[in-house]
């Protein structure tokens, strides 16, 4: 492998990101979600106002 030569990683690094890219995201609802709120009520609504209306949709997600 070259690349990792070239960018002087090793090699577990490399297979390790490797394999996460392919993963796939388990929050990509969430994300649709909060991005609609969001754009919803113009940029106005925070972390806190946000959770609440994702709580009103069902949606129950961990802040962490």
């Amino acid at each position: 492998m070259e690349l990792i030569k070239v960018a002087d990683i090793p090699r577990s690094t490399y297979y390790y990101w490797e394999k996460r890219l392919n993963r796939h995201d388990k929050y990509a609802d969430v994300k649709v979600a909060i991005q609609s709120i969001y754009h919803e009520h113009k940029g106005r609504y925070g972390y806190r106002r946000i959770t609440k209306e994702l709580k009103k949709f069902g949606i129950h997600h961990d802040p962490k």
